[in-house]
């Protein structure tokens, strides 16, 4: 193994860490102008045009005054419902409903409301509003699905964390990830969640780089832990979520995503490669797999088991730091209010914006 995938054996070698490029625009400031209105900019009385990508729509239903549906769009910026308002021609409003569908784009105009403590955008005749189906190449793509710059250099830098490991059975299960090519390029392009943290193409490899970078600062101030055993946990520990997630024109779970999950997803995989790997310690396997299975650290939150050594908490630990600071830097960041406050749902606390 030394000498191939990963390079010649390191010895003692001291890792300093490169930039990362994150694939937002810049601070708050540099943000307010925009060629396409974002829903984290839209509040309500705001006149609504612009486009946006479906997730999902609700069958056509009745109410007071006529026929209505509702759907999910998104954007780079986050989430919104849409409400289409029509009259008593039921068939006309069926027709507008079928006209597009999920992971299509349509240009919406209309208008923003608050309703249950949320906004949502109103399109209906009394406000003008509209729905139209856009047209591959009718829309800016990076402005609906966010997109880390320097794939390249993490790609690089998942390879040198690799290289660490220097314990030879685990080398060789990096290797039967690291060194695959077909898994380098779907791993490299995968998000790292829809919309709570590194949602973007290349967000799985970013924040799976943070995890790994953590854990090797948390074994330099605890050398009692197993080194090798941390960073081989640290980079498999969201493999699943290749399977688990797609990218069209906006970051949505996969069928087995949804089913199965993608801790047990990464599982599957993981026990596959091992399998592979003539002569893996059963109990080596077994401690890797119990990483995975618990990088979540609790039942309620969907880890299958709870860490049950430093190494399965060490990386359980540097997981949810990376994915709650990575959440609550780009909200400071893609904020767009004279406030000095936002509220965030995932922490269920106010963010000091200055």
């Amino acid at each position: 193994m030394r000498g191939t995938a990963f390079g010649a054996p390191i010895v003692k070698k001291i890792y300093h860490p490169l930039p990362i490029t994150r694939s937002a625009e810049g601070p708050r400031e540099r943000r307010k102008m925009t060629t396409k209105q974002l829903i984290s900019e839209i509040k309500p009385g705001d006149k609504v045009d612009t486009y946006f990508s479906v997730n999902y729509k609700k069958p056509v239903q009745d109410y007071k005054y006529g026929s209505m549906f509702e759907f999910r769009v998104a954007d780079r910026s986050g989430q919104i419902t849409v409400k289409y308002w029509g009259g008593q021609d039921r068939g006309a409003v069926e027709r507008i409903h079928n006209s597009f569908d999920r992971e299509q784009v349509v240009h919406v105009s209309g208008e923003a409301a608050e309703y249950k403590g949320l906004v949502e955008v109103s399109v209906s005749e009394k406000n003008g509003g509209t729905l139209r189906k856009l047209d591959e190449g009718g829309y800016d793509i990076s402005q609906l699905i966010r997109t880390y710059e320097n794939i390249d250099d993490m790609k690089k830098r998942v390879l040198e964390l690799a290289s660490l490991v220097q314990q030879k059975d685990l080398r060789r299960l990096l290797d039967s990830f690291f060194g695959d090519a077909e898994f380098m390029a779907a791993f490299s392009a995968a998000p790292a969640s829809i919309s709570l943290h590194s949602a973007a193409v290349g967000g799985l490899m970013f924040h799976t780089i943070h995890v790994a970078e953590l854990c090797a600062s948390i074994c330099d101030l605890h050398p009692d832990l197993d080194r090798d055993l941390v960073i081989a946990g640290a980079l498999l520990h969201d493999i699943g979520k290749i399977e688990g997630f797609k990218v069209t024109s906006n970051i949505s779970a996969t069928e087995r995503g949804n089913l199965v999950g993608h801790i047990i997803l990464a599982d599957e995989e993981l026990r596959k490669r091992i399998e592979r790997i003539e002569g893996f310690p059963e109990a080596l396997g077994s401690k890797i797999r119990h990483i995975v299975l618990s990088h979540h650290g609790r039942k309620e939150w969907g880890s299958p088991v709870e860490p049950m050594f430093p190494e399965a908490l060490a990386v359980h630990e540097a997981d949810d730091l990376d994915a709650k600071l990575d959440n609550m830097i780009t909200k400071r960041n893609e904020a767009v209010t004279e406030d000095d406050w936002i509220w965030d749902p995932r922490h269920s606390r106010l963010i000091f914006l200055r």
